[in-house]
């Protein structure tokens, strides 16, 4: 790497800014400047070159969520990440609003490695691949789905492959549910209210066909389903996701009746890491992580980019 990227982190307790500033720069990849409010972080904006703006969501004065929105709005070259030690479904709203796709967790360990690997990802835009959350040469299993039918027998070989004894009904459900959306919304465009018109009877091409591709270590597993359609907008998954939280004046979720989005939140509320990359016209990527052995508890990060 020819430079060091800049970090700007923003957090108002000490031993936070300390413990996350030590662990970067002993990565050796970044130069971290440091603020303990938002107003500090705008002062500092206006004389240093920043690659990415790091803060935390609740602080005296200005919150996470509006230092980012100004940043968007004056700096817009500036990539932006939230972190929170609290419950990241009370902020969907304010990540529709605000336009924040993503949001790390202040695990219990402390996830620096994933820390540091979401950092490197937004900064550089390289976002595609399950290979980017694994150490350099992990080995790869990929594999192209063309046809619509029998979607829960390659689920079941995917989860086959994996062997997660205690979650292994779960992520079926999920896979299904990933495949038939990146099939019939992601490539063909499908009407969600008219599925009994639904044409079954084809095979996709080589070139418009769902990539699969499966990475394991001793840490975790993920998987990923890829289609070439690129339809999927940030704005729309946080909708979804915010109205599967969100309640009417009954105390019902607003999206219980939705079409759209079910696959998503499903995925969310049974995987450890839920991850959706996308470049508008040309690919979506659905990716899933799931530690072995439960190692990080807490809250689950939010991570959705959109190029």
């Amino acid at each position: 790497m020819d430079r060091k990227y800049t970090i700007l982190l923003v957090d108002d307790e000490p031993a936070i800014r300390g413990m996350i500033s030590v662990f970067l720069e002993e990565e050796e990849q970044y130069k971290v400047l440091t603020a303990d409010c938002g107003q500090a972080a705008l002062e500092i904006l206006k004389t240093e070159s920043v690659d990415l703006v790091l803060s935390d969501v609740n602080m005296p004065g200005m919150k996470g969520f509006e230092l980012l929105k100004i940043v968007k709005e004056q700096y817009p070259h500036i990539k932006r990440l939230l972190i929170t030690a609290y419950n990241v479904e009370d902020y969907l709203g304010l990540t529709l609003s605000h336009d924040v796709g993503n949001i790390f967790v202040k695990s219990v360990p402390f996830n620096f490695q994933e820390l540091s690997k979401l950092l490197k990802n937004l900064i550089e835009g390289n976002i595609f691949g399950v290979e980017r959350y694994f150490a350099e040469g992990i080995k790869v299993h990929r594999n192209l789905i063309r046809k619509s039918t029998n979607l829960d027998i390659e689920s079941q070989k995917i989860v086959i492959m994996i062997d997660d004894d205690t979650r292994g009904k779960q992520l079926e459900l999920v896979l299904f549910e990933l495949l038939t959306n990146a099939i019939f919304y992601g490539i063909r465009d499908e009407n969600p209210e008219n599925k009994q018109s639904w044409d079954f009877d084809f095979e996709l091409s080589e070139e418009t066909a769902v990539e699969v591709a499966v990475a394991i270590d001793d840490e975790k597993y993920a998987v990923s389903v890829k289609d070439r359609g690129g339809k999927l907008k940030k704005q729309n998954v946080l909708y979804w996701l915010h109205r599967q939280i969100a309640q009417d004046d009954k105390g019902m979720p607003l999206g219980l009746l939705d079409t759209h989005g079910r696959g998503l939140f499903i995925a969310r509320r049974y995987i450890d890491r839920l991850i959706v990359n996308i470049d508008p016209g040309r690919q979506t990527e659905i990716i899933l992580i799931n530690y072995l052995n439960k190692t990080y508890s807490g809250s689950k990060p939010i991570y959705i980019n959109e190029l």
